[in-house]
């Protein structure tokens, strides 16, 4: 039992009552900073964990220092941040600039020179300053959360930052940190039962109120009790909820975050997608070359379709020497002025039809995918140039504006394609595509005369690109004599598949050319250097091709009839432009998931019949109506016609819930009552014992009137307090008293016969004290909810 402690001990029991609470501040930070520095986002996050340590310590020195006023201690911890931050970044930066000083001018160059690239609209290409960005807010939130939790005592603010920051990264992170998650979820709530068990702490010994020992730690320990007993209870509650409000939820819910994430693109845009996250995400606007690969074996999807395709989720249009861009969004919401690049794509109703104008060598053919785990990208992923889809969708395609300043769309140029639903694990949709049947023949003779489009954004190369990259391409085309662009690209092509395939490859040099480097250099690696280097090849020589990511075929199961997709087949390819047909794969890489493609030599009775594959375009898209459109309009707005009936098969919607869900319900409820009640019935008689029974019965009245809302004030005797609750309880004012009395007598009156009301009133006292509570709560949350409508 501990009495109220002398002033001149508060100071040395202080440190004791802190550790509870720096121990949980560790388990809460720690918990976002491991999240962050085993993300993969850049390298050089491992110094997270060490900018985390430093900043507790600081934090804690600052807040044991009572005379240093708040504004001095965040100067000073500020200026901490910023002397370890350059010290730990210095192995990322040039290994010339040996001294802390040189490394803080490098910094502060770079970082100004940041600023003036995104304040004139570009892009930020620095992933060093991606990392200190990252340094600073992990200091930032151990540093304020400690300032919160023992200096300003509210934590509350912090612990939603915390959980902000994580849950922004566990959105787009693969694999999930899990883990992580749990111990996240726990300390924060611990952490607020802490501070509470604290503000008590510190009422009763100004009121000088014994209390029992260790009482955080217990505390905490009935709180964990009462959290693993609600986890337990709804687990078992029904998952399954409809479709529909489902995706307006998560629509609703991810919108503000779509709309951070470009602007944090933008600031730093050659951030690395995380391990694994190339196996079900590619929304990224950029896809560096990276060093050693890993993909798992895990089941992504299952594909029904009559022919074998590479499934197709993005292509990208911008090579820089480290990487690609996808650069298409951003060029439509340029010419629609629009914010983000995501609220430029042009929205698709459930079965409306694509206007496409390249269909000649085309062939209609539906493709079913199967999902065998959640698409937290939301991407469509298809084979061949997609013309239908079963789902309403956006599509992110190419906007341009003609010489009359009029916005013209360009849907032969689509990057991805999006469905406005969240993709579930068992989800199936289908898309009509016109997938390739060209030949060799037609290929040869399509000839040069490429689109304006084409020209200026796929013929695109860095000016830093090494000379002798240039002169290998032609080299290779010399010795093949190849003179059309599809002879030209074959020869590329088997040029390539020479080179070793290899996914543990050494991480690339900086500040060299990334193609150049596997060239000359490597001479090994995997599907994203082979096609990359055939692309720029390509360009070099002046045919048009871009780099795309998907999935390669997979296993055919001739059991199922579909193609089995596994995340071991994450490709990613070229594809070559020729006018009038559109764009056609090549594979470069020698790998055994890939395979080349099938073309015959001369055209195939039928194959070149537009009759079939502009069929089902009389009811689709008019270009023409951009025309009629401003710019807001056509980015808010569905183009074309009404959507209809399509033959299409729908997602199966997902049920509200089954009979024996909805029983495990009814008693799930009075269950977890139940617990919950006893549970608060033992915490309370074991925070009660070792009190003599006077205390114990007074301590059991004050907390049954605080939850009704009767806290006892600071200037209040327990006398006065007693007759406060008389007058709104008169039917108990004798036990209430009675209580008060024997109270006061037993603190203050030592060696007199203390009197308690007998058990039974003070029973009776309790059941009126929580029907209070629900009165009076219900009637403030009528009134809370009244006044709006007021």
């Amino acid at each position: 039992m501990n009495q109220p402690a002398p002033p001149t001990l508060i100071s040395l029991t202080r440190v004791w009552w802190m550790l509870p609470g720096v121990g949980l501040i560790v388990l809460l930070t720690g918990a976002v900073i491991r999240s962050l520095a085993i993300s993969g986002w850049a390298g050089g996050l491992s110094i997270l964990p060490s900018i985390g340590a430093f900043a507790l310590v600081v934090g804690l020195v600052l807040v044991s220092w009572q005379r240093l006023p708040s504004w001095s201690a965040h100067i000073v911890a500020l200026v901490f941040a910023w002397v370890w931050i350059v010290q730990q970044v210095g192995p990322l930066l040039d290994e010339r600039l040996v001294s802390w000083r040189d490394r803080a001018v490098e910094l502060i160059i770079r970082i100004s020179g940041w600023v003036r690239v995104l304040a004139s609209g570009g892009r930020g290409e620095d992933i060093v300053l991606f990392v200190v960005a990252l340094a600073f807010l992990c200091w930032w939130l151990v540093y304020a959360t400690v300032w919160a939790v023992f200096r300003q005592q509210r934590p509350w603010l912090l612990i939603v930052a915390n959980a902000a920051v994580f849950l922004v990264n566990y959105t787009y992170v693969l694999p999930k940190p899990d883990t992580e998650a749990l111990v996240l979820i726990a300390s924060a709530l611990l952490l607020l039962v802490y501070h509470h068990v604290m503000q008590r702490r510190l009422v009763w010994e100004t009121r000088q109120m014994s209390y029992p020992d260790l009482l955080p730690l217990r505390a905490m320990w009935a709180a964990t009790v009462v959290g693993v007993v609600l986890i337990a209870c709804t687990a078992l509650l029904p998952a399954d909820i409809p479709t529909d409000r489902a995706a307006q939820t998560w629509e609703m819910l991810r919108s503000p975050f779509r709309i951070a994430r470009a602007a944090w693109e933008d600031a730093f845009s050659t951030i690395n997608a995380p391990p694994g996250a190339g196996s079900i995400s590619f929304t990224a606007r950029v896809a560096p070359l990276g060093g050693s690969r890993a993909p798992g074996f895990d089941l992504v999807m299952t594909v029904r379709s009559s022919r074998p395709e590479y499934w197709r989720a993005v292509a990208f249009d911008r090579y820089d020497g480290s990487g690609w861009s996808n650069t298409t969004g951003e060029l439509a919401r340029s010419a629609l002025g629009v914010a983000t690049a995501e609220q430029a794509r042009t929205p698709l109703a459930a079965g409306e039809t694509l206007p496409l104008t390249e269909r000649r060598a085309r062939q209609l053919i539906t493709q079913t995918i199967t999902l065998a785990q959640e698409r937290n990208d939301d991407l469509i992923v298809f084979g061949g140039a997609p013309l239908q889809l079963s789902l309403p969708t956006r599509v992110e395609h190419l906007v341009v504006r003609d010489e009359n300043g009029r916005v013209a769309p360009v849907y032969d140029d689509v990057s991805l394609i999006t469905a406005l639903t969240p993709l579930w694990a068992e989800t199936t949709y289908t898309v009509t595509v016109l997938a390739s049947v060209a030949d060799v023949q037609s290929l040869r003779q399509a000839g040069r005369d490429y689109p304006t489009w084409v020209r200026e954004r796929y013929l695109q190369l860095p000016d830093t690109l090494p000379a002798r990259v240039r002169a290998e391409a032609a080299r290779v085309i010399a010795a093949a004599d190849a003179e059309a662009p599809y002879d030209q690209a074959v020869a590329i092509q088997d040029y390539l598949r020479r080179l070793t395939y290899s996914e543990d490859i050494p991480p690339p040099p900086a500040n060299v050319d990334l193609v150049d480097w596997f060239l000359f250099e490597q001479r090994s690696g995997y599907c994203d250097y082979f096609a990359s280097a055939m692309v720029v090849m390509l360009r070099s020589i002046g045919v048009p091709a871009r780099w795309v990511r998907g999935y390669a075929s997979g296993d055919f199961d001739p059991d199922q009839g579909v193609y089995i997709v596994r995340e071991n087949v994450a490709h990613s390819w070229p594809e070559v432009y020729f006018p009038g047909i559109g764009w056609e794969r090549f594979e470069p890489t020698a790998a055994s998931y890939t395979s080349l493609p099938q073309r015959p030599l001369q055209p195939i009775f039928g194959a070149e019949d537009e009759g079939v594959a502009s069929s089902v375009g009389g009811a689709g898209l008019d270009p023409g109506r951009f025309e009629e459109l401003d710019d807001n309009s056509i980015a808010s707005s569905a183009i074309g016609g009404s959507a209809t009936s399509s033959s299409l098969n729908n997602p199966p919607a997902r049920s509200g819930g089954t009979p024996v869900g909805w029983l495990l319900v009814m008693l799930a409820i009075p269950l977890s009552i139940s617990l919950i009640l006893f549970g608060w019935q033992w915490w309370l008689r074991h925070e009660l014992r070792g009190l003599r029974l006077a205390a114990a019965a007074y301590a059991e009245m004050a907390w049954l009137a605080r939850l009704a809302g009767l806290e006892q004030q600071l200037s209040e005797t327990p006398q006065e307090y007693a007759q406060r609750l008389a007058g709104i309880l008169p039917e108990h004012a004798a036990t209430i008293r009675g209580i008060a009395t024997a109270y006061t007598t037993e603190r203050y009156r030592r060696g007199v016969a203390v009197r308690v009301p007998a058990e039974a009133d003070r029973r009776m006292l309790q059941q009126a004290l929580w029907r209070y509570a629900a009165q009076h709560g219900l009637q403030r949350i009528w009134l809370s909810l009244r006044k709006p409508m007021a």
